[in-house]
């Protein structure tokens, strides 16, 4: 859902889904993001994700990325509620994609990233499965978000999107940026 009064992207939902998957061994969670249905121009700018309070986000440790497409490598940063995203919550994990290097170096429909997290001891899926920290600014808190650029018919406008409760496997077919699944 686009939550933020923009413009949502064209295509069905989910526009992006994010799953965290531990494989039942804690300790490592993959975690997979996908451009799944954005359309024409749409890209991701950023993406935010929260983690367990009682855990510090700086203590996570990223693998380099395996990628499909052509965008450039997301910078990650990591903070306890140190990433505001537009108007709601603050989130603990901030992933920023290129936006200036041109159309092919842009995150875009049927691009993926995948790290191998680890770094906290007994990490699992679940731990990333909290909302953001509130702000003040009333309209909810979420457990992820994520900015889309390009939106629209005419490519001009943005999107703050997410999906307003910790995620399960019938979210994904609900839309908006698709949540954590633990892994089976």
């Amino acid at each position: 859902m686009e939550y933020n009064g923009g413009v949502p992207p064209v295509g069905p939902t989910p526009w992006l889904t994010a799953q965290f998957d531990d494989h039942d061994t804690p300790g490592s969670v993959t975690l997979t993001l996908t451009g799944t249905n954005l359309s024409g121009t749409e890209f991701l700018r950023s993406g935010y994700f929260n983690l367990d309070p009682a855990l510090n986000p700086g203590n996570l440790t990223f693998s380099t990325p395996t990628q499909t497409g052509m965008f450039d490598t997301p910078t990650i940063s990591l903070g306890s509620n140190a990433f505001k995203a537009d108007g709601d919550g603050f989130f603990d994990i901030l992933l920023e994609f290129s936006t200036s290097d041109g159309p092919e170096k842009r995150f875009t429909s049927g691009d993926s990233v995948s790290y191998a997290v680890g770094g906290i001891a007994g990490l699992t899926a679940s731990a990333f499965n909290f909302i953001s920290a509130p702000d003040g600014a009333g309209r909810g808190l979420y457990p992820t978000a994520a900015h889309v650029q390009n939106t629209g018919v005419e490519g001009t406008g943005s999107a703050w999107v997410t999906v307003p409760e910790p995620g399960t496997l019938s979210l994904l077919a609900l839309g908006g940026l698709a949540l954590i699944r633990r892994g089976k």
